[in-house]
């Protein structure tokens, strides 16, 4: 969560990009040019097949995918 003045001080620190998920929603007057947001929404859904499929959960987080 951007609380305070983060945005500000991302905004103006030279960071290239600062990258959240949108485990939680960002309101769009925290958004600044730098922000990227990300869906988990594929890495949800790859979680749920791999439960039905008594497949590992695990190997999401694998280096290999």
């Amino acid at each position: 969560m951007l609380t305070g003045d983060a945005t500000e001080r991302l905004s103006s620190s030279g960071i290239q990009e600062v990258v959240l998920t949108d485990t939680l929603p960002i309101p769009e007057e925290k958004h600044f040019t730098q922000l990227k947001v990300q869906s988990i929404a594929p890495l949800v859904a790859r979680a749920i097949n791999e439960i039905f499929a008594d497949g590992s959960v695990t190997s999401l987080f694998d280096d290999r995918h």
